[in-house]
């Protein structure tokens, strides 16, 4: 392939690298794993990340990863990034990936959906990342995990960094003797108000459900902590303070009424993003965002490409099922790259011996 049809959609800067077989993006549990998978099965793979922490690292206490009864997130990282080391691929960290095209090997080759049952067309990738640079692949394994959901309310923003924060782990030692605010009621939010009891004087947890969705377990936590205030049926409709956050306006659905908090912070817990805006409209995404894969494969709306982890459109978010669906995603990449491969060898030797008469 020549470089001029590589770089056709990027600009005049552009620098297109090396063919791999496989390029992973991301660098939380599932895209370690499927780097670990591919590293194994020999595949020539580079693996690019922002870090190799993700959202995983920003978790306080697991107790349900097999094998380590008691881990912190950022520890469980740590033992990802060493053991992924111990391989051979290639690495590129500390940068976010900015686009993915889909190129044609060969002039006129299709380039069809995925679900055939043929052997894979001929066509490749091309990963550019922020520092300008650009690297081409067989096959991609997405693994862009997602971010935190905002309120959107007033004094989100204006207060982001000033008392607003979306990592307990990260900020809660600021709020030592402090009232604060935790909006959600799922796992994360109940992880972040354990964190926050550690602290703070009194946290207001606030679910806008009618009943919390965190395990039970975490719930009894919380209980035995004496500080968390659980309020069901409410939510934070502004942020509010001067230079920094002094208050939140309450909204209650049952009663409609409205009332002002006094908090010095408040943590957002109510879900999360897909990191999926970079494919645009390269693969098929569900009204979230998230990237629509099979959940056997992973296998994705286009032949060639996987996703795993956070990015799909998988019901649990959980750091040992994202870990599994790197495995599979990886896998799968394999198995296709070996049909890949026959299908070259088949066509090259068909043009070989059609240049001799028998």
């Amino acid at each position: 392939m020549s470089t001029s049809l590589l770089t056709s959609d990027f600009n005049s800067e552009t620098k297109v690298f090396m063919l791999y077989d496989l390029i992973i993006i991301g660098g939380g549990p599932a895209g370690i794993t499927a780097g670990i998978y591919a590293a194994r099965k020999k595949l020539n793979t580079l693996l690019i990340a922002k870090d190799f922490f993700g959202q995983t690292a920003k978790t306080g206490e697991i107790d349900n990863w097999p094998g380590s009864p008691k881990i912190s997130g950022g520890a469980l990282m740590q033992n990802f990034e060493k053991h992924l080391k111990n391989f051979a691929l290639g690495i590129k960290e500390n940068q976010t990936v900015i686009s993915v095209k889909q190129e044609a090997v060969q002039e006129g080759a299709s380039l069809l959906p995925a679900g055939r049952s043929e052997a894979p067309s001929s066509a490749s990738f091309v990963v550019r990342i922020e520092s300008g640079e650009s690297f081409e692949a067989k096959a991609l394994v997405v693994c862009s995990g997602a971010s935190p959901k905002r309120l959107g309310v007033p004094g989100e923003d204006k207060f982001t960094g000033k008392g607003v924060s979306f990592c307990s782990l990260c900020d809660a030692p600021f709020f030592q003797g402090k009232n604060v605010a935790v909006a959600g009621g799922g796992n994360s939010a109940l992880e972040a108000a354990l964190d926050l009891a550690k602290y703070a004087d009194k946290i207001y947890l606030l679910e806008a459900g009618d009943f919390l969705q965190g395990d039970p377990l975490l719930q009894d936590s919380l209980k035995q902590t004496g500080k968390v205030e659980i309020r069901l049926n409410q939510e934070i409709k502004e942020i509010q303070g001067k230079t920094m956050v002094e208050g939140a306006m309450v909204f209650d659905r049952s009663s409609q009424k409205t009332e002002i908090i006094a908090v010095a912070g408040v943590f957002v817990e109510i879900g999360w993003t897909a990191q999926s805006d970079f494919l645009g409209d390269l693969l098929s995404k569900n009204e979230r965002g998230e990237i629509i894969a099979d959940p056997e494969t992973g296998q994705t709306s286009l032949e060639g490409v996987w996703a795993a982890g956070d990015c799909v459109n998988a019901k649990y978010k959980q750091i040992l099922l994202a870990s599994a669906s790197g495995a599979r995603a990886a896998l799968s990449a394999y198995e296709y790259l070996n049909k890949l491969k026959v299908k070259n060898d088949e066509n090259n030797f068909n043009k070989i011996s059609g240049n001799f008469n028998f």
